[in-house]
């Protein structure tokens, strides 16, 4: 999908004309939701704009997923970026054909069997949805695959940082909140 029709659906999403999900979805391709993915915002500094790391579009089975929002904006804090997190599930849920998911600390999406995932698709309508929706300046989206069966470190590495700041949030009494 081109970086105009993406800007396009954002575009009618913030006028209230966001595209209808339809009740017939029918799954036939994911990633993500697995043991081994995560999912998280929070404040760091990871640099600008998005990445994608390791898709194999001939895997058959889930490969593990990892996205990290890393928000450097000044003042950004664990429990104000919270919400970036449902954000980004919003924006995914513009995408037509997609349908995105909290599970557990990571993210699943499928697509209808018409629509071709595509990564890149993926992290450019988060970074633009959070931009514009929530006004987010300064940051990252980093969308890291890993083979299926858990044996990517630094997706290891980043569902141990989710899982932290997610407690983190549970025991200042943070809930992520739906919606923008």
């Amino acid at each position: 999908m081109a970086t105009q029709e993406i800007a396009a659906i954002i575009t009618a999403a913030l006028a209230g004309n966001a595209p209808s999900t339809s009740e017939d979805f029918v799954a036939a391709k994911s990633v993500g939701g697995t043991a081994a993915s995560s999912f998280v915002a929070h404040p760091a500094d990871k640099g600008r704009g998005i990445k994608v790391l390791g898709y194999d579009p001939e895997l058959d089975e889930s490969q593990d997923l990892g996205v990290e929002i890393a928000v450097a904006d000044e003042g950004a804090t664990v429990t104000g970026t919270a919400p970036l997190e449902e954000g980004a599930i919003e924006a995914i849920n513009l995408l037509p054909g997609y349908h995105a998911t909290h599970h557990g600390e990571g993210l699943l999406i499928e697509t209808e069997s018409a629509t071709p995932f595509d990564p890149d698709d993926v992290a450019a309508i988060i970074e633009q949805w959070l931009a514009q929706q929530y006004g987010v300046r300064q940051f990252a989206v980093l969308v890291i695959f890993g083979p299926p069966g858990g044996r990517s470190v630094i997706l290891r590495d980043l569902r141990g940082q989710a899982y932290a700041i997610h407690r983190q949030r549970a025991g200042s009494g943070e809930q992520s909140v739906s919606g923008g």
